[in-house]
């Protein structure tokens, strides 16, 4: 099985996230390449966008569970996460519409003249940190989506109780996807070949300690002498 927790001289005061994450994506390059440039084909086609990111973050799961998959189950995993998939991208969809409208809308209703200015700076927090919260949520949707196979209303109430159990971690992961796509715009070559995949792989390992849990004592054992 993989040690995904890194080598024994990664510095320990590196966080979780980047130390086993990171680990995991040297590990599996190739295949976070490959499904990178299988992602794209998918998301040039705009209907399987949705379907893509749930089914490679399915692969890339099943990495991080010491599972690793055939690259020939990647089909069927597709093919599963059709329906679930199209929701996922229509609820990022849907936001993103209705977060830009408001942040458009609402500046030209209320002017920028004295206190409307502050109606407006209120508008724009407001939309900002839903949007964070909306991000910082994705990675526990997907994971009840690929990893643990929920319907898409059940994922999304799991990942909302899963952010409010895990505040701080949760919104401090957007930094991640903030980060990346920075370096998405600085460099063109490494976004075509991994960016997106790994996102997803830190995604992952992000969401790991939700999705392990220990094993259940058995209470005959513990009263054994």
């Amino acid at each position: 099985m993989l040690d995904v927790t890194g080598p024994p001289q990664t510095p320990a005061r590196i966080p979780r996230v980047l130390r086993e994450g990171g680990w995991l994506a040297w590990t599996y390059l190739p295949t976070l390449i490959g499904l990178n440039v299988l992602w794209i084909a998918g998301a040039l086609t705009i209907v399987l966008l949705g379907p893509m990111t749930v089914a490679a973050y399915g692969h890339l799961a099943a990495l991080r569970d010491d599972t690793p998959p055939p690259w020939r189950s990647l089909g069927k995993r597709l093919r599963a996460s059709l329906w679930p998939g199209t929701l996922w991208s229509v609820f990022v969809g849907v936001y993103a519409y209705v977060a830009w409208a408001n942040v458009t809308f609402w500046p030209r209703v209320l002017g920028h003249e004295g206190a409307a200015q502050l109606g407006v700076d209120v508008v724009w927090l407001l939309w900002g940190y839903l949007t964070w919260v909306v991000t910082a949520l994705q990675p526990y949707l997907l994971d009840a989506l690929a990893a643990r196979g929920l319907p898409f209303g059940r994922a999304l109430r799991a990942a909302a109780v899963d952010v409010i159990r895990r505040p701080v971690a949760a919104h401090a992961f957007v930094l991640i996807p903030l980060a990346l796509s920075v370096i998405g715009r600085s460099f063109r070559t490494p976004g075509l070949l991994v960016l997106v995949t790994l996102l997803l792989t830190l995604a992952a390992v992000h969401v790991r300690p939700v999705t392990v849990r220990e094993p259940p004592v058995d209470e005959s054992t513990e009263a054994a002498p």
